[in-house]
C-alpha cells in the first residue's frame, strides 16, 4: 500500500514514477548505432512522432536525464533520417524547474533558468536544430515541469521550433485531416495545473501549482538518502462529512499532503523556511508548513499561508486552463490520491473526455510517465507516450518510449521502445482494456 501510494505522489508531483513504480515491460541494452532510419520509410511524410517527459535539468546532478542523454541524442537523428516522418512532437516536460533540491539556488529570472537548462543540454539541443536540415518539423508543447517556458527563449535556442501554449498549457492539433490532438495532460491534474487563482496576496504572477513545491521537497529527500525522520507534522484527525462538499474536499486534499509529508521526509523541518523565492512574483521565503492543510481555529480545513481553500479554486482553474468538461475536486483528488478510481485510467479518460465532438479520432499526452493505449466507444484512442528519464532513478524498464501516429483516412499508431540499434513494440503490452 505504502509503495502504491508513493508511486501515485512522486507521478503527481514530479512525474517520477520511475522511481518506485514497477513495469512488464523487458530491460534492453543499449547501443550506441550511427544515424540511420528507425524504419525502412515509406514514400509519404505520414507519421507523427511524439516524445515527452525529457526533464532535462540545469545540471548533472539533479537532472534526470544525463545517462539517456546519447540514447535520445541517436534517436533525434535517427527521426531526422526517417523520410516518412513529417513532424518530431516534444509533448512536455522538455526542460525542467521543478527538480531542484531546496538548497539550491533558484534565479531570479526564469527564463535565464531555462536557459541554463538549454546549455547544461546543448548536445540535445543542437540534435534537434538539426532536424531543421531534414524536412522533419519541430513541435514543443509546454508540460508543467516548464510551464513558465515562453516562445522567446525555446526559439533563441531552436529558432525553427514550432511552439504550442500560453499560461502553463498548450494543445497542439495535427494530422492530414486536424484529427490528432496533443498535449502533456497536467491540467487535469489538482496538483500539477497552472494557477492563476491563488496567492495573488504574494505574488504579482505566479502560475506555480502546489507540485512545485512538493517536487523540490521530493527531489531533496531522495538526494539526501531518502532518510526517515518524524517531523512532527500536524494531522488531520476529524473526517467531515461527504455531503459538506467544500471541507470533504479539503480533508482529501489535506491528507494526501499530510501522507507525502510523513513519507517524504527530508532533514529540513517542518517549519523552516526552506523556499526562498526570489521570483515568479513572489519575495519571500516559504516552508512546509505554509502549505499543508490543517484546522484552523475557525473550524475549517485549509492551508495557513499558500493555495488557501485551494479547492475553491478548482473551478477557475480549469476554466482559465482551458479544461472543457471540468471535473469536480472531490473527483479529481480522489482518483489520484486516494485511489477510489484506477489513477493511471483518469488521464486517458479525461482526454476521450475533453476532445470528445471535437473532430479529433487520437490524442498523445505524457505527464505520467507510463506508456499506454486505449481506444475508448466515442471513437477517440488515447496513447501516452511514457518517457525519457535515466534509469539510475530507480526503475530500468519505463524509459526511451515514444509514440508513432501514422495520419491519412484513417489513423493508425503504435508505442514503441527505444534500444538503440532496435525498436520494440510495446503497443499490445501497453494497451488497456477497452473503456466503458
Amino acid at each position: 500500500m505504502k509503495k502504491s501510494l508513493i508511486a501515485k505522489a512522486l507521478t503527481c508531483i514530479l512525474a517520477l514514477t520511475c522511481i518506485m513504480a514497477t513495469s512488464t515491460f523487458a530491460a534492453t541494452t543499449v547501443n550506441k548505432p550511427s544515424p540511420k532510419p528507425l524504419w525502412n520509410a515509406g514514400a509519404t511524410r505520414n507519421k507523427i512522432v511524439c516524445i515527452s517527459d525529457l526533464h532535462l535539468g540545469v545540471n548533472d546532478k539533479s537532472s534526470q536525464d544525463t545517462v539517456n542523454r546519447p540514447n535520445l541524442i541517436d534517436f533525434i537523428n535517427r527521426v531526422g533520417q526517417t523520410k516518412d516522418i513529417r513532424e518530431l512532437v516534444i509533448a512536455g516536460d522538455f526542460l525542467d524547474e521543478w527538480v531542484l533540491p531546496l538548497n539550491s539556488p533558484v534565479s531570479t529570472d526564469s527564463q535565464q533558468y531555462l536557459k541554463q537548462c538549454i546549455t547544461n543540454n546543448q548536445s540535445v539541443i543542437n540534435a534537434l536544430k538539426g532536424l531543421s536540415n531534414t524536412g522533419v518539423k519541430l513541435v514543443y508543447v509546454l508540460g508543467n515541469h516548464d510551464m513558465n517556458l515562453v516562445a522567446d527563449t525555446l526559439k533563441q535556442a531552436m529558432p525553427n521550433i514550432t511552439f504550442v501554449g500560453a499560461n502553463g498549457v498548450g494543445d497542439y492539433i495535427t494530422g492530414d485531416r486536424k484529427e490528432i490532438a496533443i498535449e502533456h495532460g497536467h491540467r487535469y491534474d489538482v496538483l500539477c495545473a497552472p494557477d492563476t487563482v491563488d496567492n495573488k496576496d504574494l505574488s504579482s504572477s505566479s502560475i506555480l501549482p502546489p507540485g512545485y513545491f512538493y517536487g523540490r521537497l521530493v527531489t531533496s529527500w531522495i538526494m539526501q538518502g531518502m532518510p526517515t525522520i518524524n517531523k512532527m507534522i500536524p494531522e488531520l484527525t476529524d473526517v467531515p462529512s461527504t455531503t459538506n462538499i467544500d471541507q470533504y474536499g479539503a480533508y482529501i486534499y489535506g491528507a494526501f499532503l499530510n501522507n507525502i509529508s510523513n513519507m517524504f521526509t527530508n532533514i529540513e523541518r517542518f517549519d523552516d523556511k526552506v523556499y526562498n523565492l526570489k521570483n515568479y512574483g513572489f519575495n519571500t521565503k516559504f516552508s512546509e508548513a505554509d502549505i499543508l492543510p490543517v484546522m484552523q481555529a475557525d473550524g475549517t480545513i485549509s492551508a495557513p499561508t499558500l493555495f488557501k481553500n485551494y479547492q475553491r479554486s478548482w473551478e477557475q482553474i480549469q476554466t482559465n486552463n482551458g479544461v472543457r468538461v471540468h471535473t469536480s475536486f472531490i473527483q479529481a483528488a480522489s482518483v489520484q490520491f486516494n485511489g477510489n478510481t484506477s489513477f493511471t485510467q483518469y488521464y486517458p479518460t479525461q482526454e476521450s473526455i475533453q476532445y470528445n465532438g471535437q473532430g479529433i479520432d487520437t490524442v498523445v499526452f505524457g505527464h505520467t510517465h507510463v506508456p499506454l493505449v486505449e481506444k475508448f466507444k466515442n471513437g477517440i484512442s488515447v496513447l501516452n507516450d511514457g518517457s525519457w528519464v535515466d534509469t539510475r532513478t530507480g526503475n530500468t524498464n519505463l524509459t526511451r518510449t515514444f509514440a508513432v501516429v501514422t495520419t491519412g483516412k484513417t489513423d493508425s499508431y503504435a508505442l514503441y521502445q527505444y534500444n538503440g540499434s532496435t525498436l520494440t513494440d510495446i503497443t499490445k503490452q501497453a494497451t488497456m482494456a477497452a473503456a466503458n
